[in-house]
């Protein structure tokens, strides 16, 4: 099967990503308020620096600015209730904005490259399947893995830049933080930060893939969903969420890994220490159950957000095809 027109990918990616991010935030939203934990992970800002919360608005982890209002209580029900009664429904929006401004652009890259790289490695005719990469698992899986990497190293310096900006106290542009970053830290220092998200997102989003197609190519799974949009909009939520919950069960230790260096990074701008270092501090002070920390949390906002995603990039691709 051709790939769609990259005019189509964009935009199904797109409005993708805005309806994940206004099905999801809203639990983060809470999430953040009413957790103390919030403040623990972050902890106290130096001076010049604003706090900051980790959001993860459904598409990715975001850092952004502290909300002033906190509320501290166990029930997520009650906290946004709160939120309501005291903001409006736009409350439990806050920072979305943001957060959809460095995720867009990651997710159209991702989501188009994954499918032109699939339909190029593995073409389908009336006669049977043939291409470099035949065979589902194999295209996949490399499609899966290449497409997180064009779409991370293209992306990343943004985010850092992004990220400087929210957590300075004196407003500055995007130029005057390349400028810094590149003085600092060379060209490099752009992607710093990058070698952990991509040693965390490419196995993600290899082993997705892989689980999703592996769901898709299933017989009675295509008997369901090949006579109408809804059985294929169907049939791409429940291979999403297959694909985010055995994902996210494999990378959660690279995850925590992953937002421990962001905060830290956002607060004193200083290297981290790598990747098997930070893994190895994280087990020593909280043993094996710290590299698993949050894997409730993730897997409760990644699978629905897995198959929100990836049922409206393909439902969409057919509407707008």
């Amino acid at each position: 099967m051709a790939s769609p027109a990259i005019s189509t990918l964009i935009l199904s990616s797109s409005l993708g990503a805005v309806i994940t991010s206004l099905t999801m935030s809203p639990l983060d939203v809470i999430k953040v308020r009413s957790q103390v934990v919030a403040e623990q992970v972050v902890g106290a800002a130096p001076k010049g620096k604003k706090p900051s919360v980790v959001v993860h608005n459904g598409l990715q982890t975001c850092l952004v600015p502290r909300p002033d209002k906190c509320q501290i209580t166990n029930s997520l029900l009650i906290s946004g209730r709160n939120i309501v009664r005291t903001e409006g429904i736009g409350g439990l929006y806050r920072g979305l904005a943001a957060t959809l401004v460095q995720s867009i652009p990651n997710v159209i890259l991702y989501y188009s490259c994954y499918d032109k790289l699939r339909s190029w490695g593995r073409e389908e005719d009336g006669e049977g399947v043939e291409g470099p990469l035949k065979y589902i698992g194999s295209s996949a899986l490399l499609a899966g893995g290449a497409a997180r990497v064009v779409s991370t190293s293209i992306v990343s310096p943004l985010e850092l830049v992004r990220t400087r900006q929210m957590n300075s106290s004196v407003p500055t542009s995007m130029v005057a933080e390349f400028k810094s970053i590149v003085e600092v830290g060379g060209v490099s220092g752009l992607w710093r930060g990058a070698r952990v998200t991509l040693a965390r997102d490419v196995p993600f989003s290899a082993v997705y893939w892989v689980v999703v197609e592996g769901v898709r190519d299933n017989d009675a799974v295509k008997e369901f969903g090949k006579d109408s949009w809804g059985g294929k909009f169907m049939t791409s939520l429940m291979s999403g969420a297959a694909g985010g919950v055995v994902a996210s069960l494999i990378s959660t230790p690279m995850d925590v890994v992953k937002t421990r260096q962001q905060v830290s990074l956002s607060l004193n701008g200083s290297s981290n220490p790598g990747i098997i270092a930070m893994m190895g501090n994280i087990y020593e002070k909280e043993g094996m159950g710290g590299l698993w920390r949050g894997n409730s949390a993730r897997l409760a906002r990644v699978v629905p957000s897995c198959a929100i995603m990836l049922g409206c990039f393909e439902g969409f691709k057919i509407l707008l095809g």
